[in-house]
């Protein structure tokens, strides 16, 4: 049969079980073809009819005991396949342990190195479009500037907490606020210092509130938040603490901030009658002066 195996791919190598001088077990290389050299990266005069352990002393260090562990595996069964990173080789190497005879038997070695490199690739590639996915849907969700909700992903909150309304009654409002004389503010101070107002405002709707609550830029400075599980007079409470700290916010530019607007709570209409409601409330509130919010 050896006499066929320098032209097969794989590297072939025969052992024989063998003790040695510390009286351990080891393996002798009885043969090997040619294409063995380019696994363990020695010639053939090298390595036959030595001990493993005489021309790899590392592996004396090494936590995995080969001339054991492929010993054993050729005793056990008729045909086993190891694979591991062989730090000697500093490759991956399939091990396929045959033809036990007496005392020897066949290892036919593959290095699968470049195949597991591919891998780890992909498997690294696939991770960071996942990244590059889960980013960008997120990006889509969140408004730029303030870093809470975009309007689309409002819509799609609201509806939820219609759904949980109408299957287990769970009820919720809608609370819209805008910042009293923005487009003055933009003119006096510019655009720089007013979107610093918009992300302070922002802050302060998300530290008031609750995880089950939902904060977002309904436009350009007004704020929506779905207040879920909550009836509309616990959301007057809600509202009000919020309104008193925006009013005692400092804007540092000798500008008293303030904002109206509108609590709604729903009562079973279409989202877009439900909107409707809220945005008129908040219409006839900006309509009646500074600081008013109605419900």
């Amino acid at each position: 049969m050896k006499k066929y195996l320098d032209y097969i791919s794989d590297a072939i190598v025969q052992f024989r079980m063998v003790k040695n001088e510390s009286g351990n077990r080891d393996i002798k290389v009885i043969y090997a073809n040619k294409q063995t050299e380019s696994i363990i990266g020695r010639s053939l005069e090298d390595v036959l009819y030595k001990n493993v352990t005489e021309v790899f002393p590392e592996v004396m260090g090494s936590i995995f005991d080969w001339p054991k562990i492929l010993s054993e595996a050729a005793m056990t069964s008729d045909y086993k396949i190891i694979e591991q990173y062989i730090t000697g080789f500093e490759k991956y190497i399939r091990f396929n342990v045959f033809g036990l005879e007496g005392s020897t038997f066949y290892v036919a070695m593959q290095d699968l190195t470049e195949e597991k490199e591919m891998k780890r690739r992909l498997l690294e590639m696939e991770r960071e479009i996942k990244h590059l996915e889960n980013d960008l849907k997120s990006r889509a969700n969140v408004d730029t500037l303030t870093k809470l909700y975009n309007f689309q992903f409002l819509n799609e909150c609201i509806k939820s907490s219609i759904l949980n309304y109408k299957k287990e009654g769970i009820n919720f409002c809608l609370l819209v606020l805008d910042i009293d004389e923005f487009k003055k503010m933009n003119i006096i101070y510019g655009m720089n210092k007013a979107d610093l107002i918009l992300q302070d405002v922002a802050y302060i709707l998300s530290s008031n509130a609750r995880k089950i609550d939902v904060v977002g830029r309904y436009g350009n400075d007004k704020f929506m938040i779905i207040l879920n599980n909550v009836d509309i007079d616990i959301a007057k409470v809600m509202t009000e603490r919020i309104k008193e700290e925006i009013e005692a916010y400092n804007t540092s530019l000798d500008y008293k901030l303030s904002v109206c607007g509108s609590i709604v709570e729903y009562a079973g209409e279409s989202i877009e009658k439900f909107v409707e409601k809220s945005e008129n409330l908040t219409a006839k509130a900006q309509s009646m002066g500074k600081g008013i919010i109605l419900s």
